[in-house]
């Protein structure tokens, strides 16, 4: 379509043995004189059908489609960034947690019991195998209490209250920096089709499949329907202090859509340097719980030196 093919043409050229169903079914609907924005969404997957319901008002199809697509890519990309920094270290953490636990309950008490046979006692190994437990079931506890408030919190029917709630005690926390993020990839998608900033606004407010791009939208809209500048709006939302002073000076700019593109550069960049630390975080915790099993172990492989020096 980006070279001048019809929606029709593009269909034909674009048909394969594995979406030949599908182009024949659009294709069928076409025929009886049902327009391409009305067929396609239901074809779609639902987060792209979203998006597509959204921008297609506004856009040409074949825009829409460059938007729809140049999002999903960054959303894409975002994820495998988090997926990939994020799930080593964090399976390394579950799984040395885990380890120690059946350490605790299958090899420890096994040395105890040789202990006790040589009627060998060392209070300080009993600590250790104490706190070892201890510390991993509570660390373990904790996880799984703050995975299910997470989930909870993040479901979209709870996510906007959780926003604001989150927001007012710390402007700048990670889910402010996230929603901020979200919303500016969404209006550098319509900044980049020549969509004016209302509209922008508007069509970002109806974004059913993202709750937080949807109360930013409307934020900054019910602020600019007051009289305010989009500065001056910008400033009482809720979005983060980066992006604020970004719109400040975006309003002296001659490109705001470079402003736009430099923000979202930061986000990668902070995002790979918050992952780092994450990632540091999680292995020092994991390899000290380690060492202490090691450590443990190590007292009970000495343990027949020491008992020849208590002779």
């Amino acid at each position: 379509m980006k070279n001048g093919f019809s929606f029709q043409d593009a269909l034909s050229i674009a048909e394969t043995k594995e979406n030949r169903q599908t182009v024949q079914a659009i294709q069928l609907e076409l025929a009886q004189g049902k327009e391409g924005e009305s067929i396609l969404p239901q074809y779609l997957p639902k987060q792209a059908a979203g998006y597509f319901d959204g921008f297609v008002q506004y856009m040409s199809m074949k825009d829409t489609f460059t938007a729809v697509l140049a999002i999903l890519h960054s959303e894409k990309k975002q994820k495998e960034e988090l997926v990939k920094g994020m799930l080593y270290p964090s399976l390394l953490f579950i799984g040395v947690n885990a380890g120690v636990l059946l350490f605790n309950a299958f090899v420890f008490p096994v040395m105890m019991q040789m202990m006790s046979s040589f009627s060998y006692q060392d209070t300080s190994l009993q600590i250790v195998q104490k706190a070892v437990s201890y510390t991993a079931d509570t660390v373990l506890i904790l996880l799984f209490i703050s995975i299910i408030v997470i989930i909870a919190a993040l479901q979209k029917k709870n996510i906007v209250s959780t926003y604001h709630w989150i927001q007012q005690r710390k402007e700048d926390a990670l889910l402010v920096k996230f929603a901020s993020a979200d919303f500016i990839r969404f209006y550098l998608a319509c900044m980049k089709r020549g969509i004016a900033t209302k509209e922008a606004l508007t069509i970002l407010k109806d974004l059913k499949q993202k709750p937080l791009v949807s109360e930013i939208a409307s934020q900054l809209d019910a602020s600019l329907q007051e009289g305010m500048a989009f500065a001056e709006a910008a400033e009482k939302s809720t979005a983060e202090s980066a992006l604020v002073r970004i719109f400040r000076i975006a309003v002296y700019a001659s490109n705001c859509e470079e402003l736009m593109e430099g923000y979202m550069n930061m986000v990668s960049r902070r995002t790979e340097h918050e992952i780092a630390v994450y990632a540091r975080i999680v292995q020092m915790f994991s390899y000290s719980a380690v060492a202490a099993v090691i450590v443990s172990v190590y007292q009970v492989l000495l343990m027949p030196i020491q008992m020849m020096q208590t002779l």
